[in-house]
């Protein structure tokens, strides 16, 4: 009789914990991924997406420094030192979309910290590292303010 109630009590306990772990994986399963930046898995997709030229000029540790400074550009805004922080709590900051002023504000940072690169070469660095952070979902897709969605 006492085994009966353990085979029982284990097979009910087995049933309720399935139960739990499925509705537990269906929730999980329904939320959004969240996107992770890896410096090594991003200096990876970028140095694969780089012209040939600008890969060879940049070494390693450039790359990184690159990486770093354009997430922390895009994370942070403006450089606290920029003219355009000073600016008040009113002013903006440029968008990501601007990938032109925020090469050139990352190549004038990038410059006084004592890397020695090209502005085409942080040109490259910036759209490839743009593509991979819409790759890992970190970016979304923005619509053309001038496109009506037709």
């Amino acid at each position: 009789m006492i085994v009966a109630v353990i085979a029982i009590s284990l097979v009910i306990g087995f049933i309720v914990a399935a139960g739990v772990v499925g509705t537990q994986a269906q929730r999980l399963a329904r939320q959004r991924r969240e996107p992770v930046w890896r410096l090594a898995e991003a200096a990876d997709f970028v140095a694969q997406r780089l012209p040939f030229d600008v890969a060879a000029s940049l070494r390693g540790h450039e790359l990184s420094a690159l990486l770093r400074g354009h997430l922390n550009q895009l994370q942070f805004g403006a450089d606290p030192e920029d003219e355009r922080a000073l600016d008040g709590p009113d002013s903006e900051a440029p968008s990501v979309t601007e990938h032109s002023s925020s090469a050139a504000d990352l190549y004038r940072t990038v410059r006084q910290s004592g890397l020695e690169v090209s502005l085409d070469d942080v040109e490259a660095v910036v759209e490839a590292h743009l593509d991979y952070l819409r790759r890992i979902g970190a970016l979304a897709a923005v619509n053309d303010p001038g496109d009506s969605g037709t």
